[in-house]
């Protein structure tokens, strides 16, 4: 009896040292830290092969339609491809609008699509993004999040050490 009591400890001991080692291989080289770098509005932001930046922002008048009420935020940003072949930016058009936990997203605005999806060597592109925010929100500072694709050496480099990295411009 006491030997059957010695083998189910030893059972559970081992599978509990089972699942610790499991999890930390699973979690092992996982980044644990944070890094965001923020950028001012007229001020360059790097990514891989081009540059970006967030030229201005105005709020417009309140709208209402449907019973909903909105105020339209305007961001005019132009990027600049800095490599030798044409690129792709059109991840600009993703980018996300916070205001603490709220986020917003949109495709509207004015911006020339095939110009994004295949920016020239060299050359800029300039775009606005119109997005449509709660009223509440008019006049205070926002953050607009860059969409990670946009700079993905810099992430895999920060996550080789260890740092989960991002972007935003304070507006």
């Amino acid at each position: 009896m006491i030997k059957k009591k010695y083998l189910i400890i030893l059972v559970a001991v081992l599978a509990v040292a089972a699942w610790t080692f499991r999890v930390y291989q699973v979690n092992h080289g996982v980044a644990k830290d944070y890094q965001i770098k923020t950028y001012q509005v007229g001020k360059t932001v790097p990514f891989d092969s081009a540059t970006f930046k967030v030229t201005g922002f105005s709020y417009g008048n309140l709208v209402k339609t449907s019973g909903f009420s909105s105020v339209p935020l305007s961001v005019e940003m132009e990027v600049h491809n800095t490599s030798d072949k044409s690129l792709s930016i059109i991840k600009l058009i993703e980018t996300k609008l916070a205001y603490g936990y709220d986020y917003y997203q949109t495709r509207e605005g004015n911006f020339n699509i095939n110009e994004l999806r295949q920016l020239p060597p060299k050359a800029t592109a300039k775009l606005t993004l119109r997005f449509d925010v709660d009223p509440k929100y008019k006049g205070k500072r926002a953050k607009l999040y860059i969409d990670q694709s946009l700079y993905g050496r810099q992430v895999l480099e920060k996550y080789k050490n260890g740092v989960r990295y991002g972007i935003y411009v304070h507006l």
